[in-house]
Order: C-alpha cells, then sequence, then structure tokens
C-alpha cells in the first residue's frame, strides 16, 4: 500500500479531480489522523483505468494508489465522526479509506463528495469525454472556486 517511490505506480494520463485531504489510519476501531498535508487525485491512467490517489503534499510522491471500476465503491462522509471525515468504501470486500478534508471551506465537502462518486462510478468509457453525462445535478459557480488553492475539481461539472 505505501511507497517511497513513485514509480511504483503508473504514469497518469489525465488528472480528472484533485482536493487536499489528509489521510487517517486505521487502527482497530479506532482512526487515527496522519499530521502530514495531503492530496487526493482522481485520475485515469495511461492503460485506461481510474485511478484514486493519496498524495503527500510537501514531497508530491504517491503513497496510495487504487485503481476503482464502476460502482466499486462509495465515498461519503462518515457522520459518527466529528469534523470533516470521510471513507472510500469497496462494496465488494473490506477496503477502507479514511480521509480528512483540508480544503479551506467546508461548505463545498458535500460538492467534492458527490464529484468524486460521479467520476468513480462512471462507466469507463466516458471517462474521456468533453461533456459529463447530462443526468449529472452538479453545478459550479465562478465564486466556489478560489484561485489561490490548488484543486482541480471545477473541471468535473
Amino acid at each position: 500500500m505505501g511507497s517511497s517511490s513513485a514509480e511504483a505506480f503508473p504514469a497518469m494520463q489525465e488528472t480528472l479531480l484533485e482536493f487536499r485531504a489528509g489521510k487517517l489510519l486505521l487502527e482497530g476501531k479506532r482512526v487515527l489522523p496522519d499530521s502530514r498535508k495531503g492530496l487526493v487525485r482522481i485520475a485515469r491512467g495511461e492503460e485506461g483505468l481510474l485511478h484514486f490517489q493519496w498524495l503527500d503534499r510537501t514531497q508530491n510522491v504517491v503513497e496510495d494508489d487504487q485503481i476503482i471500476f464502476p460502482d466499486e465503491a462509495v465515498f461519503e462522509k462518515v457522520n459518527q465522526a466529528s469534523g470533516r471525515v470521510f471513507i472510500l468504501k469497496f462494496n465488494n470486500d473490506d477496503r477502507k479509506f479514511f480521509f480528512w478534508m483540508q480544503e479551506p471551506k467546508a461548505e463545498d465537502d458535500s460538492l467534492l463528495c458527490t464529484a468524486v462518486n460521479n467520476l468513480i462510478n462512471q462507466p469507463l468509457e466516458f471517462l474521456g469525454e468533453e461533456e459529463p453525462d447530462a443526468s449529472a445535478p452538479l453545478q459550479v459557480s465562478e465564486d466556489m472556486v478560489e484561485d489561490d488553492i490548488s484543486s482541480r475539481w471545477e473541471s468535473v461539472f
């Protein structure tokens, strides 16, 4: 799961979504925060598959790389946790990955969560299309995206 070398992971062809989030480590039934600055990236690899990655932002190193197929996982808020905690939960096995939002605007968390789920559950053949599915309910306005943050999530809409 963890690796100190970015070379262990395949090259990404296209970044579809990025947002700042730390990760939490599951120890027994508790989650403990990793204090590092992190980045969640959803990207399409050169092989055409969708990757959900976590990077250490200070070192720009990919530490976790999960390939996700449509309807295989869900990204959702953990309501039992205090704070801005989210989980990437796989439907067919016990893989669970916890994240804590590091984006400055908490009010955008639900939009990011919806964007993640739209991307990870989109059929593979639609990932490269310019226009998103017409049934996608998301809209974003210019005032929701700050110029001074590194996140790229407005292009999903």
